[in-house]
């Protein structure tokens, strides 16, 4: 039953990596050609992964789940972020509307998109450190089993489910130790953006554009992403995912305060020119980390803006056409919301762009009870792949770095690098020895 293939053309399906920042642009500027998927790896392969079997065990979810960081994305030349920034407000608006289908470009990795050359996890852990430095959160990173964007997790959720009937879409993960035992899993794309023409692209981005506010203080951000710590099959976890949206009420009932150096609070006003005469009253603008103040890390400027949005109110958006709706492969959106926590799910059903209907649904909640015990075996395998990969990274030595491949036949192989390049600098990695 548990399986990720498609029961329709791609012409009905939205990129599910393609997710953050959309231009609506029809003049879509040429994109450079796609990266060789082995490009820095060293030829042959050390080992060929099998997929566990006979793996048994108590029922593996999410534990003791704390959220320890987010941000939003600026369009900036320097990479620049929004601490603790927020997603966008569900407007909740009265159906049925119409929305233009998608066409321009949109971003499949903004994270390594926006740092360049650099490691496209230092956003992560500039956030943390901002909220850490704030005394909101703390986070013992040599206890840490797991970092990772959520993405990774779902990719290989995909090889273990993957039968062989079908081709499944290759895809590569970075690999690197972090102090004993941290495995570091890095976001690895043949392409960063894509171009998107209708009507093939469907209207999702259009939609959630649509359908949804900037939060205050956020506006012209360029998506969200939150940062989690749970316990997964004994597991510590640090997950990185977007987040579409977020009910409206408790962003409200937090008074859009914006926290400042030195502890000082502001209520944040409506607009971004009323929020820039706030800080400029108090004498902030922005905050940079350069390349001292982050100890030789790429330079990320960082903006106090927004508010902590509380885990039960972000929300996962998609959209399909009413015609396939009664096709919704929960099988490949199930885990999606488990792996980052997400309880609500709003599918919006369109005809031609109209949405008529929107069908929520909450994680836990009993129309998910199926796919819920029909998925326990595979996330069972996923531990047990993880620790697999865990050991592997080990007996490589801290100086080791590793590449997973997967193949259109469904063959995931280990290599060595050539080079770190892309991963996280030795003077991040100091944190883990702490």
């Amino acid at each position: 039953m548990y399986g990720y293939q498609g029961t329709r053309s791609p012409s009905h399906r939205r990129n599910d990596n393609a997710r953050s920042y959309y231009t609506g642009n029809a003049s879509s500027p040429a994109l450079p050609p796609d990266r060789n998927i082995k490009e820095g790896l060293v030829s042959p392969s050390i080992r060929t992964l099998s997929k566990p079997s006979g793996v048994l065990g108590a029922t593996v979810k999410p534990e003791n789940l704390r959220y320890i960081g987010s941000y939003n994305w600026k369009d900036e030349t320097t990479p620049t972020i929004i601490v603790p920034g927020s997603p966008p407000i569900w407007r909740d608006r009265a159906l049925p509307y119409r929305v233009p289908f998608d066409t321009g470009i949109v971003m499949v990795d903004q994270n390594n998109f926006r740092m360049g050359n650099s490691c496209g996890l230092l956003p992560l852990f500039r956030a943390v450190d901002v909220m850490a430095a704030d005394g909101t959160t703390s986070v013992d990173w040599g206890a840490v089993d797991i970092i990772t964007d959520r993405n990774g997790l779902r990719k290989l959720l995909r090889w273990l489910a993957h039968t062989g009937q079908d081709s499944l879409k290759e895809f590569r993960i970075d690999l690197q130790l972090g102090g004993n035992k941290t495995v570091l899993m890095h976001r690895w794309e043949k392409r960063m953006r894509e171009n998107v023409v209708p009507p093939k692209g469907g209207c999702g981005h259009n939609f959630e554009h649509e359908s949804t506010s900037a939060a205050p203080g956020c506006q012209g951000s360029t998506g969200h992403h939150r940062i989690v710590q749970y316990d997964l099959g004994g597991l510590k976890m640090v997950v990185r995912f977007e987040v579409d949206a977020c009910t409206a009420g408790p962003v409200a009932a937090r008074g859009n305060q914006l926290a400042l150096r030195g502890g000082a609070r502001i209520r944040v006003a409506a607009g971004v020119d009323d929020l820039t005469d706030a800080l400029t009253g108090l004498g902030v603008s922005s905050t940079s980390t350069t390349a001292s103040e982050s100890s030789g890390a790429s330079s990320i400027d960082v903006i106090r803006a927004g508010s902590v949005v509380p885990q039960e109110s972000i929300i996962e958006l998609t959209s399909r056409s009413a015609r396939y709706i009664h096709e919704f492969n929960w099988d490949e959106k199930y885990p999606q919301l488990v792996l980052s926590q997400t309880p609500h799910l709003y599918l919006g059903g369109h005809d031609r762009g109209t949405f008529q209907q929107i069908h929520k649904y909450r994680l836990g909640g009993s129309e998910l009870q199926n796919v819920e015990r029909a998925s326990q075996q595979i996330f069972k395998q996923l531990v047990s792949i993880l620790r697999t990969i865990q050991q592997l990274l080990k007996d490589h030595g801290g100086q080791g770095s590793l590449s997973v491949v997967c193949q259109w036949d469904g063959t995931l192989q280990v290599y060595k690098r050539t080079s770190n390049a892309g991963l996280l600098p030795e003077s991040e990695l100091a944190r883990f020895r702490a």
